[in-house]
């Protein structure tokens, strides 16, 4: 009895269709990999009742299949004292084996840190030892028009965020 061409044919669909599964997971899991960190914390003004920063987070994105991102939301500490929270809406993409900066504004208002005032300006001149930290939310695409959120926690010196802008 011989065999069928179609015997043949179905034998290389399956390891092709097999290899295809592989190559799916792997790159599920590098989503699943996505990473972030503060590239910087800038003063960008004070007045009499408030001073504005500006923080930069860094998206990467490890691969070979865009990531979308949208619905940020977190909220900003400077050495364990929370000075504010901020947002961004919108979708972003992070291109495959890319990254992707983003922007966010904060705004801390001077009566709402009370008494944690005077400790943060005591530590201006001590770059060093003010940790700066983002606690939040952030929506990842999962498949076409699904999100889901996805939380995070970074926290980093203040003098390595210094050195990024210098």
């Amino acid at each position: 009895m011989a065999l069928k061409p179609n015997f043949f044919q179905a034998i290389a669909a399956l390891t092709l269709a097999f290899q295809a599964f592989k190559y799916i997971k792997r790159q599920a899991a590098l989503l699943e990999k996505w990473d972030y960190n503060i590239l910087g914390v800038r003063l960008m003004g004070v007045t009499k009742d408030f001073l504005d920063l500006q923080i930069e987070l860094e998206l990467k994105n490890p691969s070979a299949v865009s990531l979308t991102v949208s619905e940020f939301t977190m909220d900003v500490y400077l050495d364990g004292i929370k000075i504010g929270n901020t947002a961004k809406q919108g979708q972003y993409s992070i291109p495959k084996y890319g990254s992707d900066v983003l922007t966010f504004n904060v705004r801390a208002f001077y009566k709402t840190l009370g008494p944690a005032l005077g400790v943060l300006i005591s530590k201006i001149g001590q770059l060093n030892a003010v940790q700066v930290r983002l606690k939040g939310q952030v929506y990842v695409q999962t498949v076409p028009g699904v999100f889901a959120p996805v939380p995070f926690d970074i926290t980093d010196s203040a003098i390595n965020l210094y050195k990024q802008f210098n």
